[in-house]
């Protein structure tokens, strides 16, 4: 065997090189560029004077603000994942935050933060109101009034009410965060374990469907059982794990069967360099850069998370996009493994 030459080595240290770029890039930018980034919001009022001027703010913030007459209709909205939440604002300026912790831990939490701020706000224009009263006025009873009314402003409070919550063992829902990862690369691997120690063709293609079933329980049990992050039908969201491991093993041994090892690199950057950091799992598609969070979604991590989450949580609402990113990525995949001959020739060597 011939040593390797330099301008090899020099080659090779190139592209490792641009490959270790290309993974800082896309974990790091996500995260120094998330913000929010038309998050879908409710706000509750049937008076559109108070509508307008609480949503003119939030627009500005880049919440994506929506009109509701009544909590119900906000609710549904809710458990339809059209919005993670809203606020609901009273005739005498009480302000309600429901919020959906389970559609979004962060968006939760940044909408807890706006609405303190806002009755923050509030008090601060109420007792400026008050004040110049208090300095002018002489009569004792006038004063008592006054500084009871001041007491009473100084009580208030953001009303907070959780609509969709994590289970008490995992409140922030930190195992499906921590699972974007996972999803993956467990995913990659095993589907390379199986293409390199299964034989015959066949035999790789029921191995790649047994992963998947197997392996769908297998996952959500951990997350369910061990973890404690999911609370729902353990049986249908194992068939939501199922199909997104199915979408993972079926691409990857498409892409082996066509492609060899070089098919191996395509399905790393799709599925661990872009499909972990665009997952939106962490936080919430719409809070990545512009229209990443959107790609995210077209990747088997980013599809298996949100649907695992909305079968879980929202009573297998929207999951009309996730099946069908991950559908084709089984489709696909499967065209892919049946037209390659990868496996049939080194087989035959």
């Amino acid at each position: 065997m011939k040593a390797s030459t330099p301008k090899f080595i020099l080659t090779l240290a190139v592209g490792l090189t641009v490959v270790l770029s290309i993974m800082m890039t896309a974990f790091a930018t996500p995260a120094v560029n998330s913000g929010v980034n038309n998050v879908p919001i409710g706000i509750v009022s049937t008076n559109d004077e108070v509508y307008q001027k609480m949503a003119k703010p939030l627009d500005k913030k880049g919440f994506d603000v929506t009109q509701y007459k009544s909590v119900s209709a906000m609710k549904d909205a809710v458990n339809e994942r059209k919005i993670y939440g809203a606020f609901d604002i009273s005739e005498n300026g009480d302000m309600t935050l429901y919020k959906a912790t389970a559609a979004s831990t962060a968006v939760a939490q940044a909408l807890e933060t706006i609405g303190n701020g806002v009755v923050t706000q509030q008090k601060a224009a109420a007792k400026a109101q008050i004040q110049p009263m208090q300095a002018q006025t002489t009569d004792a009873n006038t004063l008592k009034a006054l500084d009871a009314k001041v007491q009473a402003i100084d009580a208030k409070t953001l009303t907070v009410k959780e609509l969709k919550s994590f289970p008490s063992r995992d409140t922030k829902g930190a195992g499906l965060v921590a699972g974007a990862l996972p999803i993956a690369l467990g995913g990659w691997i095993g589907t390379v374990a199986i293409a390199n120690v299964v034989k015959g063709k066949n035999q790789k293609f029921w191995a790649a469907i047994a992963f998947s079933i197997i392996g769908g329980f297998g996952l959500v049990a951990v997350i369910q059982f061990g973890i404690g992050t999911f609370n729902g039908n353990y049986f249908l969201t194992s068939l939501g794990a199922m199909l997104g491991i199915a979408g993972t093993a079926f691409f990857v041994l498409g892409l082996l069967e066509v492609m060899g090892n070089g098919g191996l690199g395509i399905a790393a950057v799709m599925l661990i360099l872009l499909g972990n950091p665009l997952s939106g799992l962490g936080s919430a598609p719409e809070m990545l850069p512009k229209g990443w969070g959107f790609l995210g979604q077209l990747l088997p991590p980013g599809a298996t998370g949100t649907l695992l989450r909305n079968v879980t949580f929202f009573d297998g609402n929207a999951i009309a996009l996730p099946v069908c990113v991950l559908a084709t990525y089984v489709i696909v995949g499967m065209i892919l493994f049946k037209i390659g001959k990868k496996s049939v020739l080194v087989e035959t060597v």
